[in-house]
């Protein structure tokens, strides 16, 4: 689990943990976990020293990002295209690269938190510009992934990143777990029924958009 130390890592931790996982927790804070959790240090920009860690993993569950909220700023700019988009990316290309046997492929799963920005604002323009954007590059790269890809979209949960979230964390998470073991795809927990119904279907025309104009 990246962003293992924010708010919704740890929940996702502890509802992991209740399910029997074992969790390794992806932090670049120095945060301190429970001693049942595996603790790996990190930072954006140096993924590929994570390789022989995501080889070893089932599931990678991508959810670490930042909300600079209205700062509009070149620094701004980097540093949510970084966090939320590229670094995102890179290491979901790193643990796709660990799918090579066909145990892998029925094993292996990448959740990604790519959040309900991809399609609802949420009142921070960076931040829904660099979660669509991997919202985007997800759904493409799904045409020709070699294991299952869950997308995780969340809608506004109670957090340091938004103190003026609706929902708990600890619902949050186990709502995407209550969906992951039925199989979904298109993992949503919301409280805004638009987005049930809409973003399937962006999904949908998006995914088939993606693959008549472009190729493997």
């Amino acid at each position: 689990v990246t962003g293992a130390s924010g708010t919704m890592g740890r929940s996702l931790i502890q509802q992991l943990s209740a399910e029997g996982a074992r969790v390794i927790a992806l932090t670049t804070s120095d945060a301190t976990f429970e001693d049942s959790v595996r603790v790996v240090h990190w930072q954006p920009g140096n993924e590929a020293a994570l390789q022989d860690c995501l080889a070893s993993v089932d599931i990678l569950l991508i959810n670490h990002g930042i909300n600079v909220h209205g700062d509009r700023s070149y620094a701004a700019i980097q540093k949510s295209f970084e966090v939320n988009t590229f670094s995102a990316w890179e290491l979901a290309e790193l643990f796709l690269s660990t799918v090579k046997k066909s145990e892998h492929r029925a094993l292996k799963e990448l959740w990604i938190n790519t959040s309900e920005a991809e399609l609802i604002p949420a009142v921070s323009p960076l931040y829904e510009l660099s979660k669509r954007t991997l919202g985007d590059l997800i759904t493409l790269r799904r045409l020709d992934s070699p294991c299952i890809i869950r997308k995780v979209i969340l809608g506004p949960f109670k957090s340091n990143l938004n103190p003026i979230g609706i929902m708990s964390a600890d619902w949050v998470a186990k709502g995407i777990l209550f969906w992951a073991k039925r199989d979904f795809r298109n993992i949503i927990v919301t409280i805004n029924p638009i987005t049930y119904l809409l973003f399937p279907v962006k999904e949908f025309f998006q995914s088939l958009y993606f693959r008549l104009f472009s190729k493997s």
